[in-house]
């Protein structure tokens, strides 16, 4: 009885499982993903995004990424809009000591024989913070491993969205 009216109350609010749902239809096994166009001044940052995309896809293996768009059922498109670095914490010498850079983006996974929008969004926002190291003998540029990060948090969300239907 308890079940049936759990079963009545949450039956159509959205709730699923992970990894029940899917974006892709059926017969969507392989996904082609060009390079992502970059629209911003960042020289690399669509190189990063694409790859990070591509090793989600490759690690879930729920789909095929295959190189040619042509030889593709489905094709991911992204364009980076925006990318902004913003000093977040000042230093009593008026120096930023920790910087957030943020990354928008429009993301379309289509079917490549109608071009059918399977899932898309327009204004995908990814935001990271970084310390920037006080010690001028220091060589990793924080910048670098931030934007890895976002690009990581990025190609998570995509991959979840599309392949889990969130």
């Amino acid at each position: 009885m308890l079940l049936a009216i759990a079963g009545a109350l949450f039956g159509g609010c959205g709730y699923h499982l992970v990894g029940r749902s899917s974006t892709l239809p059926t017969g969507i096994q392989s996904v082609g993903i060009p390079t992502f166009v970059n629209r911003t001044n960042r020289p690399e940052l669509e190189q990063r995004i694409t790859e990070h995309v591509i090793d989600e896809f490759t690690t879930r293996g729920r789909v095929r990424i295959v190189p040619s768009e042509e030889r593709a059922q489905a094709v991911l498109r992204g364009e980076i809009l925006s990318y902004t670095v913003t000093p977040v914490v000042i230093s009593e010498q008026g120096r930023a000591t920790r910087y957030e850079i943020m990354i928008t983006a429009h993301v379309t996974l289509s079917e490549t024989t109608t071009d059918r929008v399977l899932w898309e969004d327009d204004h995908f926002l990814f935001k990271q913070q970084y310390d920037v190291s006080t010690n001028p003998n220091a060589f990793i540029d924080q910048e670098i491993v931030a934007i890895d990060d976002v690009a990581t948090d990025f190609s998570r969300s995509v991959v979840t969205s599309i392949l889990e239907g969130f």
